[in-house]
C-alpha cells in the first residue's frame, strides 16, 4: 500500500451566508479555491487524475459538480470526477476517496475538496428529515442528556473566537481572496464569556444553545492536493502530513444526533495503538461548543467505546474553529484537514487528531502523522 501525503490545501474565506458570496453559487465557489491551490502550490493541472468533490446544496442543473470543475476550468478532459454528498464529513469522504485511490496505486495525485453555498439553502435543509427537527434542536436535547452547563458552553465558544483571531496570519496561508474579501469574516476579537452569557436561546426558550455557541450559517470552499509520497517527493515537495488511519461511525438519532464521534474516534485509537496522551494536536469540528463538550466527555467516560483518556484542552482547535471560523458544510472537512496539516508541519507534530459530526448521527475521524 502507498503512503498518502498531504501536500498542500487551499480555501475561499469562510463568510457569513446572505453576505460577500451570496451572488456567486456553488461552483463559482469551487472553482476559486481550486484555482487558488493550483496557482499558489505550482501544481500541473495535467498531473491532476482525480477530483472528488464535495456539495450537501447541489446547484441546479449541475449534479456533478466535480466533472463541472474539470471542464469549466479547462483542467484535462481525463481528469475522473465525481461528486459527494455525506452532510458535514463531506470533506473527509472526497479526501477519502482520494487516498483510498492512492493506497491501492490506481492513481499518484488526486484533489479533494468540498463547497457549500448556504445563501441559496431551502430551508428545510437545516432540519433533520427522519425527526423533522433542526440540529440545534437535537443538540438541546444532547444537552440535557449529557448536563453540559451554558457557561462551559460559552467558554468553548470564546477559546474559538481568541485562537482563531490569534491565528490570522497562520490562516492566511491557506486562504485565497475572493470578492475582496481575504480572510474569515466569523472571528471577532471583542467578544467576551459577558457578551456571550447575555445571548438569549437560539432553539429553545429554556435551552442554552445560542447564536454566540453554535456555528454560523456560512459560504465556502475547501481544496486539498494529495499524492502518493513517492510522487511528492519526486516532485520535490516535502508532505505536510501522511494520513495514517481513517474511521467513519454511525449511529440512531435517537442516540444523539451529533455524537457519532463517540464511536469513530475511539475505534480509530484503538486501532491505531495510541491513546489521547498521544496525540498532539487534536481538531474537533465545532457544530455547537455543547457538541465538542458532549464528544469529550463520551471519550473520556468510555461511552459506547474504549476510554481514550483525558483530554488536553490546550491542544484543541488551537487556531480556533467552525464555532468561529464557520461552517460550510461540505468546505469544513478540508478546511480542518487543511489546517491541521499546516499547523502539524510548522511544530513539526508527530500526531494529528480529525473528529467530525455530522447530521445523520455520523461521524468520520482521520489520523495524520509526521516523521
Amino acid at each position: 500500500m502507498n503512503r498518502v501525503a498531504i501536500v498542500a490545501g487551499a480555501r475561499t474565506p469562510f463568510v457569513k451566508a446572505g453576505k460577500a458570496f451570496a451572488s456567486l453559487g456553488p461552483l463559482a465557489l469551487a472553482k476559486r479555491a481550486v484555482r487558488g491551490l493550483l496557482d499558489r502550490h505550482r501544481v500541473n493541472a495535467a498531473g491532476v487524475q482525480a477530483i472528488a468533490f464535495g456539495a450537501v446544496v447541489p446547484e441546479p442543473g449541475k449534479p456533478n459538480l466535480a466533472r463541472e470543475i474539470v471542464l469549466e476550468m479547462g483542467l484535462p478532459a481525463s481528469v475522473e470526477a465525481q461528486t459527494v454528498s455525506s452532510y458535514c464529513i463531506t470533506g473527509l469522504r472526497t479526501a477519502t476517496v482520494i487516498a483510498d485511490a492512492i493506497a491501492v496505486g490506481r492513481i499518484d495525485c488526486g484533489l479533494a475538496g468540498g463547497v457549500e453555498w448556504l445563501s441559496g439553502a431551502d430551508p428545510a435543509t437545516f432540519r433533520e428529515p427522519t425527526t423533522g427537527l433542526s440540529m440545534g434542536e437535537h443538540m438541546e436535547i444532547t444537552c440535557r442528556q449529557w448536563k453540559i452547563p451554558r457557561q462551559r458552553q460559552d467558554e468553548v465558544a470564546l477559546a474559538s473566537h481568541r485562537n482563531a483571531v490569534a491565528a490570522r496570519a497562520r490562516l492566511a496561508q491557506e486562504i485565497v481572496a475572493v470578492e475582496g474579501v481575504d480572510q474569515d469574516t466569523g472571528p471577532r476579537p471583542d467578544t467576551s464569556l459577558e457578551q456571550l452569557a447575555v445571548l438569549r436561546p437560539a432553539f429553545d426558550p429554556a435551552g442554552t444553545i445560542t447564536a454566540g455557541n453554535a456555528s454560523p450559517v456560512t459560504d465556502g470552499a475547501s481544496a486539498v492536493i494529495l499524492m502518493s509520497e513517492a510522487r511528492a517527493r519526486t516532485e520535490g515537495r516535502e508532505p505536510l502530513a501522511i494520513i495514517e488511519a481513517i474511521e467513519y461511525a454511525a449511529i440512531h438519532p435517537d442516540e444523539g444526533l451529533l455524537m457519532a464521534p463517540a464511536i469513530a474516534v475511539p475505534r480509530l485509537l484503538k486501532r491505531a495503538g495510541l491513546r489521547m496522551a498521544d496525540i498532539d494536536l487534536l481538531e474537533i469540528h465545532e457544530a455547537f461548543a455543547s457538541q465538542v463538550i458532549a464528544n469529550v466527555s463520551a471519550w473520556e467516560q468510555g461511552w459506547k467505546g474504549q476510554a481514550t483518556g483525558s483530554i488536553d484542552w490546550n491542544r484543541v482547535n488551537v487556531n480556533g474553529s467552525s464555532v468561529a471560523v464557520g461552517h460550510p458544510w461540505a468546505a469544513t472537512g478540508g478546511r480542518i484537514l487543511t489546517t491541521l496539516a499546516y499547523e502539524m508541519a510548522r511544530r513539526d507534530a508527530r500526531r494529528g487528531l480529525i473528529s467530525i459530526c455530522a447530521a445523520g448521527a455520523m461521524a468520520g475521524a482521520m489520523l495524520l502523522t509526521r516523521e
